[in-house]
């Protein structure tokens, strides 16, 4: 048997589903993301294999044979090719899922919460405790069973209707096609002119005195997509077209918005290889909340103040949205602990002039509360 034939015949192993109403189960829960994991590490291995046999470029091996037109050799080349992209976009399936499961994995015990990373480590170490959907985390796990896991991600997407294959074209454009270049108009010079434009003395001057430079179109990189794998763009888009743009674009903005800076460079989580820094096209109407918590978080690092990330980015999300329900929805806030973070986020002077009226407009509500009036006798304490 050829290794072509051995890495499909491992890959159509793959084809598992996920069941979405069993993952409150811990037990379902930690079997699935250890067996993703496993898969996963394998996959890596048989990545590098092929990669070093040449699968990644075989054309560029028959290039160089006698007989590179011969149908044989493009055939294996083709085969070559479409085994390692197999392998590529399950590689991506595998961990998009594994991001998600890790975000929303989370256990109490004694009253101290384990979620994330920590959680992993949790596990590692045998510990015990209560198994919970992490509140804070960013994921939708909704999307697990839209994952080709095989690699054969074109057969989900051709089970799709006309609708959702048009939220795959979008999401494909959000996440990386049209944010990454923009047309600039620039000028063609001919070859005889010289690459930097008419020279001062050239013997074709003469002969074309009505010369005139024509326009046209040309794209200028303006650098890396948002999200930088090609593969997890294309796994991301299929998983999420069935949901929406909106969908992910709300989930990329929680990402952005739960995530401190460095968490985002050294951990993508549900979304790998994404872009750090906040990008415009990709968290539309959302970028501007993103901008003002980062702003906040700065400025309480310049006065060597903590504050949980969480709250000053539901702040943030509040004071541009102004919309306090869903605040506490998005975030999975308490109430009371949402007023005590605005109130402290006030004190420090940390909230923009143009937002203060948000404030005092909830300042008026608060007070029928004990606990809130005496926060804000001391506030307007700390202010005489």
């Amino acid at each position: 048997m050829s290794l072509i034939s051995k890495i499909s015949n491992h890959l159509s192993t793959l084809k598992y589903s996920v069941d979405i109403d069993r993952l409150k189960d811990s037990e379902y829960f930690i079997d699935t993301y250890l067996r993703l994991k496993k898969e996963y590490e394998e996959l890596i291995l048989v990545r590098r294999k092929i990669e070093f046999l040449g699968y990644q470029n075989p054309y560029y091996v028959v290039k160089g044979i006698k007989d590179a037109q011969d149908p044989y050799f493009r055939k294996r080349a083709m085969e070559k090719k479409i085994c390692f992209d197999n392998v590529q976009h399950a590689i991506a399936a595998h961990r998009v899922a594994i991001g998600q499961l890790v975000d929303a994995m989370c256990f109490e015990k004694n009253g101290l919460i384990y979620a994330g990373h920590e959680a992993i480590k949790f596990i590692e170490e045998q510990g015990t405790g209560k198994f919970i959907i992490n509140p804070e985390g960013v994921y939708r796990l909704e999307i697990l069973k839209y994952l080709s896991f095989s690699g054969e991600y074109m057969k989900t997407l051709f089970s799709f209707d006309k609708e959702k294959r048009e939220n795959y074209r979008k999401i494909m454009d959000i996440l990386g096609d049209k944010s990454k270049n923009k047309p600039s108009p620039k000028r063609r010079i001919p070859q005889e002119y010289g690459m930097l434009g008419p020279k001062e003395y050239s013997p074709f001057k003469k002969e074309t005195p009505s010369y005139k430079r024509d326009l046209y179109e040309e794209k200028i990189e303006l650098g890396r997509p948002p999200i930088y794998d090609k593969h997890i763009r294309k796994i991301l888009s299929i998983a999420y077209a069935p949901f929406g743009v909106d969908a992910i674009c709300e989930d990329i903005a929680l990402f952005y918005l739960k995530k401190t800076h460095m968490e985002r460079k050294v951990y993508g989580g549900p979304f790998p290889t994404i872009d750090p820094e906040p990008n415009e096209i990709l968290l539309g109407k959302y970028y501007k909340t993103v901008l003002l918590k980062e702003q906040m978080m700065d400025n309480l690092r310049d006065m060597n103040l903590k504050e949980k990330n969480n709250l000053v980015a539901a702040i943030a999300y509040y004071l541009v949205s102004e919309d306090y329900k869903k605040t506490l929805q998005f975030f999975s806030l308490d109430e009371d602990d949402f007023e005590g973070a605005l109130i402290r986020a006030e004190n420090y002077g940390i909230i923009p002039k143009e937002s203060r009226h948000l404030f005092e407009k909830l300042s008026k509500s608060w007070e029928k509360k004990d606990i809130t009036k005496k926060f804000l006798q001391e506030l307007k304490g700390g202010k005489d």
